[in-house]
């Protein structure tokens, strides 16, 4: 196959791959072989990364979503802003489609804590009254691994994930991932006043 036929393949797989994400799909690496194999291409076609596939999603979103994302990004970026405040004593980080501004109706809000004790957690959330599914996430080639709590917040989809420290979270989450950009309270605050998505 000839150089621009990989490219064009590519592109189909990220435009797939996008809409699946957009409705709701959340893990990239899922969306892009659900998407190959929707575009009856081999496994060993060579994929977009995760990049593309953003590029390719927030293409989509302005082609298809262009009225309702900005008003549901804006409603999980405050939400997201007051949750951080409601838990400014672990001192989170936002990631996610939150912060980068790929999030729409089906986005759930990604907060990251570091250094913080499992037990210590649990016993804040137990004591506001906030009910919540653990979940471990694991790369078991870098032994690292992250506890995650799935909850609701101002009844959103909030989910707030617990690493040892910085360098475990940057094992699961390295440069390329759409997850490696993060920000804490201020930063997130100022980018959502500054972008011309918020």
């Amino acid at each position: 196959m000839s150089h621009r036929g990989r490219n064009d393949q590519r592109t189909r797989v990220a435009q797939v791959a996008a809409g699946l994400i957009a409705d709701g799909l959340t893990d990239y690496h899922a969306a892009k072989h659900k998407a190959a194999q929707r575009l009856g291409l081999s496994d060993r076609t060579a994929l977009p990364d995760n990049r593309e596939i953003d590029q390719a999603l927030r293409e989509h979103l302005a082609l298809f979503q262009r009225d309702t994302q900005p008003v549901a990004l804006q409603a999980l970026r405050e939400t997201a802003l007051r949750a951080m405040r409601r838990l400014q004593v672990f001192s989170p980080w936002l990631t996610g489609s939150v912060l980068a501004g790929t999030a729409n109706q089906f986005s759930e809000i990604e907060l990251e804590l570091i250094g913080v004790e499992a037990k210590e957690f649990e016993l804040f959330l137990l004591n506001h009254g906030v009910e919540f599914r653990l979940q471990e996430e694991r790369a078991p080639a870098l032994d690292h691994r992250g506890l995650r709590y799935h909850c609701e917040f101002e009844e959103l989809p909030l989910t707030i994930t617990l690493y040892d420290s910085h360098t475990q979270r940057q094992a699961l989450h390295p440069r390329g991932s759409v997850r490696h950009e993060r920000a804490q309270l201020a930063e997130a605050e100022k980018a959502f006043q500054t972008a011309p998505d918020a």
